[in-house]
């Protein structure tokens, strides 16, 4: 980050009431405090618990004023926070913050989704706690939401190794995906595409232990 914005959006945030008064816990979340920079963005605050995270930052890059939400190793950012105006994101933080962290592990409430009443799938309530060194982080009884309409329905996490696979299910387009992160860099895995909830069985019937090796392979390589 350059050396004068750093010092601008320090300064800016040092004379701001709300980041001096942040609770040091929120719906059992804890604050960590950062104001410093990291590549292009300027990282305040954090909140975290549990794999689950919300940051609120300044990208110097877009010259914009953010938050970011990591969900085990997911991260995306909530677009309702975007500003460049620096008091209008204290009004947000100071309007949402508490909302947006308790959707980090609220049930969701999507009537879209909930029409496919992933919670009563059979096949989910055979998926093992652990599986190939990882863990299932989300499963799909409680899913999380990203963006676009797009949810994590199944998630396995080797957080030590900063490795994951995921099946992401998109209420508009009405589909699975799969991809997974290999020491956090994306792959997309074709072999867990379907459209329907049988079709996905059978997929991951066939092939979760052996993505799951194959990362855990990679990871290590």
């Amino acid at each position: 980050m350059n050396p004068e914005t750093k010092t601008r959006i320090a300064e800016e945030a040092a004379s701001a009431e709300f980041f001096t008064s942040l609770p040091n816990n929120i719906r059992g979340f804890a604050l960590k405090k950062i104001f410093d920079d990291e590549l292009d963005k300027f990282n305040y605050f954090r909140y975290e618990k549990d794999h689950r995270s919300l940051t609120a930052y300044f990208h110097e890059e877009t010259a914009e004023y953010k938050v970011r939400v990591s969900i085990g190793l997911n991260e995306f950012c909530l677009t309702k926070f975007f500003t460049g105006d620096f008091k209008r994101f204290t009004e947000l933080l100071r309007a949402e913050l508490d909302s947006a962290i308790e959707n980090l592990t609220a049930p969701v409430t999507d009537s879209l989704l909930a029409e496919k009443n992933f919670a009563d799938w059979e096949y989910a309530k055979t998926l093992p706690k652990n599986l190939e060194g990882f863990e299932l982080f989300i499963s799909p009884d409680n899913p999380a939401k990203t963006t676009n309409g797009s949810y994590i329905l199944l998630n396995y996490s080797d957080f030590d190794a900063a490795s994951d696979f995921s099946v992401f299910y998109n209420v508009y387009t009405e589909n699975f995906t799969g991809e997974s992160k290999i020491r956090l860099v994306p792959h997309v895995s074709y072999l867990f595409d379907a459209v329907t909830l049988k079709e996905l069985e059978a997929a991951l019937e066939k092939n979760l232990a052996a993505e799951l090796n194959s990362i855990k392979n990679f990871s290590n390589g």
